[in-house]
């Protein structure tokens, strides 16, 4: 800009810093600014004019350390934009200018671009106004991943990796890992930014080799956090086992001793034996040691095998016996028919016996029923023959009465005489009135009999059966209904008053063929 403009420019401003304050004045503007390292930043600076109010002129200065404030750039609507040198081809205004509207544009925004910037507005004829901005740049970290010492089991707490990350403001940094360990972090401030470092250490185990450890490092400027992941390394050797040496014989083809060691890095294998060299036929190939000949008994002895790696060297050995014959092998498969055969047999008998237990107790409980149907049966014909044996004795005494009436020269019809007919009228209604008192002795003798124990019928039965008694085959009938009716109470009632009927409420006989008929004293027979 030429010389005398600039000179015109500086009278302005003095011109107008005698105004300040003439005229309240608004400037809208942010506060505060954020922005990301190497992006471009706003820096807006609005001023509300009041009527007949002028905006001339807008400067942005920004506060350096010492305190005192560096010119950025003049905004003028009259002979345009003024850009200092320090920010030129960085700072651009905001086009086209417009005289209220001192916004500012800064470029490819850098760590030393960060902190406070003073936006002042001349205006005629209110004066100059000022507002503050803050503006700061986020520095995104660049995490790394460093391995620490080489991990080697049986050591003690050895540093497994380190990671770091610089940034504004500083980064947080965790670790993922199923493997123990402990972690440290250590943080280092800089001018404008941070540096943390976080380190993680293990005490060695096999377990722990090719896990994975991954750092994580979080930061306002991620939208998502960033992992840097590395795999552990740790050399250890496993104890050695020596394979292949069991049931050797003298002429054996392709014999071979297999020596077993796990370990990292791979172990180095070496042979020998005790008190003595290693046979001329033999020949070693990586973790094998090979007999290209057929075995004899000087092959025999205790082998050693020795194991090496960078992290530890182990041995171990095995006494080889040669026999002097193939040892006989056994017919797998034909144990296994034979084992096989013997639990189907022993499943069968067992089931053989289940068998016949379940068939005795069936039996025995088929028995013991029989039993009690035959002692009930028995009880019942028991029974009816004592109760037979009564009615005999009622019937006979009838006869004798009729007897005694033919031998005083009465005739039946002679019964129609009213002194006669008054002595049959009430032997009637005796024998009606002994008929309902037999019927519910019946009832109660069917109920008696099913509560009197078993042994106590018996010794009753035996002692009430006359031995030299003779029974009739229709009697022997008749008892044979009367035990059924005994069985059942009901029933025997019912079927025994079928054979009554009333006449002018007295109980009567009903007429019938086969044998029943009231006796003198009134029992049914």
């Amino acid at each position: 800009m030429p010389g005398g403009h600039w000179g015109l420019w500086r009278a302005v401003l003095l011109v107008m810093a005698t105004c300040t304050g003439c005229l309240a004045g608004i400037v809208r503007t942010d506060n505060d600014v954020t922005v990301v390292l190497g992006l471009d930043v706003s820096l807006t600076c609005f001023y509300e004019a009041q009527e007949e109010e002028k905006v001339t002129q807008v400067v942005w200065s920004k506060k350096v350390l010492t305190g005192q404030n560096m010119q950025v750039a003049i905004l003028n609507p009259e002979f345009g934009a003024h850009i200092t040198k320090e920010y030129d081809g960085r700072v651009k205004e905001k086009s086209p200018l417009k005289p209220q509207d001192g916004t500012i544009f800064l470029k490819n925004v850098v760590q030393a671009d960060e902190g406070v910037y003073h936006c002042r507005v001349y205006t005629f004829p209110a004066g100059t106004f000022e507002a503050e901005v803050v503006l700061k740049v986020l520095v995104p970290p660049l995490p790394t991943l460093n391995p620490g010492h080489p991990l080697v089991e049986g050591e003690g707490l050895t540093l497994a990796a380190s990671c770091t990350a610089e940034g504004n403001p500083a980064p947080s940094l965790t670790w993922e890992t199923e493997v123990p360990g402990k972690n440290t972090s250590h943080t280092y401030s800089h001018a404008r930014s941070a540096s943390v470092t976080s380190e993680f250490s293990v005490v060695p185990t096999r377990n722990m080799h090719r896990k994975p450890l991954t750092c994580v490092v979080s930061h306002p400027v991620f939208q998502q956090e960033k992992r840097i992941t590395y795999v552990l390394e740790v050399e250890y050797l496993a104890d050695v086992t020596i394979q292949g040496h069991e049931h050797w014989f003298v002429g054996k083809d392709d014999a071979a001793l297999k020596c077993v060691c796990e370990g990292h890095p791979t172990p180095t294998y070496t042979w020998s034996r005790v008190n003595g060299s290693l046979p001329s036929d033999v020949k070693s190939e990586g973790n094998q040691l090979k007999f290209t000949s057929p075995l004899s008994a000087l092959d025999a002895g205790v082998y050693i095998c020795h194991a090496t790696n960078g992290a530890n060297s182990k041995q171990g050995r095995v006494t080889v016996n040669i026999t002097a014959s193939e040892p006989r092998k056994v017919d797998l498969m034909s144990v296994s028919l034979v084992s096989v055969a013997v639990v189907t047999a022993l499943l069968v008998l067992i089931l053989v016996i289940i068998v016949v237990l379940v068939n005795q107790h069936h039996k025995r409980k088929t028995k013991r029923l029989s039993e009690k149907i035959e002692e009930l049966s028995t009880l019942s014909r028991q029974t009816s023959r004592r109760r037979l044996n009564s009615n005999t004795a009622s019937t006979d005494t009838r006869m004798q009465l009729e007897e005694s009436l033919h031998l005083r020269g009465l005739h039946p019809d002679s019964l129609r005489d009213p002194s006669i007919s008054s002595m049959m009228g009430e032997e009637a209604d005796r024998r009606s009135y002994s008929t309902l008192t037999t019927v519910r002795e019946i009832e109660t003798q069917t109920e008696l009999l099913a509560t009197v124990p078993d042994d106590e019928m018996k010794e009753e039965e035996e002692d009430d059966i006359a031995p030299e008694e003779p029974v009739e085959e229709k009697e022997l009938e008749l008892s044979e209904r009367g035990s059924t009716g005994i069985l059942s109470t009901q029933p025997f009632i019912k079927q025994g008053m079928s054979h009554f009927y009333q006449e002018n409420g007295t109980l009567r006989a009903k007429p019938t063929t086969n044998g029943i008929y009231i006796n003198g004293r009134g029992h049914l027979v």
